[in-house]
């Protein structure tokens, strides 16, 4: 794109494909987007929070939210600390977390209508 002189940010783009949703949907049509937030600088990054706001703004009203667990199954030793025994995530995630990284153990699920 930059070749052809066209600049343009993630989220102008990201704007253009909920706007287009919203379009196509019927009065009352559900959208749902499946979000995960991001490590940027060893900074937790609320990418999940930003793309809600970003579906308000363009007319959505929040149904609900949920979240899709990354683990599976847990045991709690004697101090009461929680150990995940198996983690979905790529390895480069899973390297990143043993470097000191925030983890990140869950994606989101963000249901959204378009107002009747």
């Amino acid at each position: 794109l930059q070749d052809m002189g066209i600049t343009e940010t993630f989220w102008a783009a990201a704007r253009d494909i909920v706007l287009q949703c919203y379009q196509i949907l019927k009065p009352g049509g559900v959208a749902v987007w499946v979000c995960k937030d991001f490590v940027r600088n060893k900074q937790r990054i609320s990418f999940s929070d930003d793309w809600l706001k970003l579906c308000l703004a363009c007319g959505f009203v929040p149904l609900c939210r949920h979240r899709a667990m990354l683990t599976k199954g847990s045991k709690t030793n004697m101090m009461g600390e929680t150990k995940e025994r198996t983690k979905y995530s790529s390895f480069f995630r899973k390297l990143a977390e043993r470097k000191g990284s925030p983890r990140i153990d869950h994606e989101d699920v963000i249901c959204v209508r378009k107002p009747e």
